[in-house]
């Protein structure tokens, strides 16, 4: 059959489109962006449903199973990223957790292990460009683990979006490996469209306005354009605060601290929480040459670095002269734009680029990730926080921290504000009970603060003890000092 023809056939209303999906079922709804109309179709024929399990990392919505009333219909289950919808769920014990890693995903499955053969992928839904005239079409700017998912399910449904981009890499997948698709494209403000609604809020938060849409990824345009107009100055600062936090002191002074860390012709992974997110447009990569790409997500600048040739890639080992992304998520839209349809950036699916051997080929392999508290031995803990409460998964992370410990010259680099909420010590003596580590003490390397940089490589738990102590907050010291002493030096 003609592709055209194929295509044509496999279109019908989001309605239909789930109706495929059965009791007992799991179904996949993969990281940003996510289907629109899929999940709410999905979550109207609760009464006709049961124990469908919902997989999703960082969901945008809540089709309503996130929140108490269709536990007998859906279990939702959230792997990798929490995020905002789904904390809250979890805190509920709505939802449950579900710690994989990208590149050991779908190990069970493909190994037909015993224990994960009720785990098999039945329905996968997707967000895909209209088809080019190869019949071919795009996964968008965030691909993360999407074609690995399209390879083994049983069924695959794909919302159509229009404004979804064309990328180098493995990100597009042809018409006859997806069983149906649905046209949905979202409403996607103009730039003219943006400055017109943020003229129209009040004078004294226009600039906060003006900055939420520079800071978010253009998915969010639609949503911030509806919701900005009808709040007042209150409301803008509250979502303001929720979306786009600026760089704080401490922020400021990690971005100081961590260029003592890089060195020309590294290449680097950076994740996008916080502080992270702010370290390439805090110029912290102003100044080095050759540096390279290699990465899960993307933090706002990066596109711009290869641009202005800081990072050429000319002395990575693996991809050289090319960025490889598993996402652009986290990019600007100056950054995307440039991005997208260069074969200077690729997007590789996180089942590669996550790989911790394929990460450990990059000579000189820096991973650059948050902490939200690490104890004085070294313990990472990034995904809890003050006890057994989950802030977020565990991403990526723990995979490029190890690939880039096992790499020639490579360093895993955790960045830790020293006060989280109410001025708290993020350096700690013990972590709490119930805390989850995420970076074993075994694979510490080095903790930069807003105080200084903590090398903790091939040190004993006296001298981690004290190089922590160093760059915790000033008016936490005299306690860990005392908490040290009891822990590591005799009464």
């Amino acid at each position: 059959m003609d592709w055209r023809e194929e295509y044509k056939s496999k279109l019908v209303s989001a309605e239909d489109a789930v109706k495929v999906v059965k009791s007992g079922d799991r179904v996949v709804i993969p990281l940003p962006a996510q289907p629109r109309l899929l999940p709410h179709a999905l979550a109207a024929r609760k009464d006709e449903l049961r124990n469908v399990e919902i997989q999703a990392s960082a969901p945008t919505q809540n089709p309503g199973w996130y929140s108490l009333g269709m536990e007998e219909s859906f279990i939702p289950t959230i792997e990798l990223f929490i995020a905002g919808i789904a904390r809250s769920s979890h805190d509920e014990k709505i939802c449950t957790y579900l710690p994989d890693l990208f590149s050991l995903r779908f190990k069970g499955i493909d190994e037909r292990r015993p224990e994960s053969q009720d785990k098999q992928v039945d329905v996968f839904m997707t967000v895909v460009s209209p088809p080019n005239r190869h019949g071919f079409v795009s996964l968008g700017a965030s691909l993360w683990h999407k074609r690995s998912y399209i390879k083994r399910a049983g069924c695959v449904i794909a919302e159509v979006d229009e404004n979804q981009v064309w990328t180098y890499g493995t990100s597009a997948v042809h018409v006859s490996e997806i069983d149906y698709f649905v046209q949905h494209t979202p409403f996607q403000p103009t730039k003219e469209q943006i400055a017109e609604v943020v003229a129209g809020v009040p004078e004294e938060v226009r600039g906060l306005a003006e900055y939420m849409f520079s800071q978010v990824e253009p998915e969010y345009y639609s949503m911030l354009f509806e919701m900005v107009p009808i709040l007042d100055a209150a409301g803008v600062r509250r979502v303001h605060g929720m979306l786009t936090p600026e760089p704080d002191e401490a922020a400021h002074g990690i971005a100081e601290n961590l260029k003592y860390v890089l060195k020309d012709g590294d290449t680097f992974n950076i994740g996008v929480g916080r502080p992270s997110r702010f370290m390439v447009e805090l110029g912290v990569f102003d100044g080095f040459h050759d540096m390279g790409i290699h990465t899960e997500m993307g933090a706002r600048g990066m596109g711009m670095l290869v641009k202005k040739g800081v990072a050429s890639g000319r002395r990575k080992t693996l991809h050289p002269e090319v960025a490889v992304f598993s996402t652009f998520m986290g990019c600007s839209t100056e950054d995307i734009e440039y991005m997208a349809e260069n074969p200077l950036f690729q997007q590789l699916d996180t089942e590669y680029v996550n790989n911790i051997p394929v990460v450990a080929r990059n000579e000189n392999m820096v991973a650059i990730n948050n902490g939200l508290q690490v104890d004085l031995t070294g313990q990472i803990c990034s995904e809890t926080q003050f006890g057994p409460r989950m802030i977020n998964g565990q991403g990526g992370q723990p995979e490029m921290h190890v690939g880039a410990m096992l790499a020639k010259g490579g360093r895993g680099v955790t960045l830790l504000p020293s006060t989280a909420v109410g001025g708290m010590s993020t350096i700690v003596g013990q972590l709490e009970r119930g805390s989850l580590v995420t970076i074993p003490r075994q694979l510490a390397d080095t903790v930069v603060t807003e105080h200084g940089v903590a090398r903790l490589l091939d040190k004993n738990h006296r001298q981690r003890a004290e190089e922590l102590i160093a760059v915790a907050h000033p008016d936490h010291r005299a306690e860990l000092r005392k908490e040290a002493q009891r822990l590591f030096w005799p009464g």
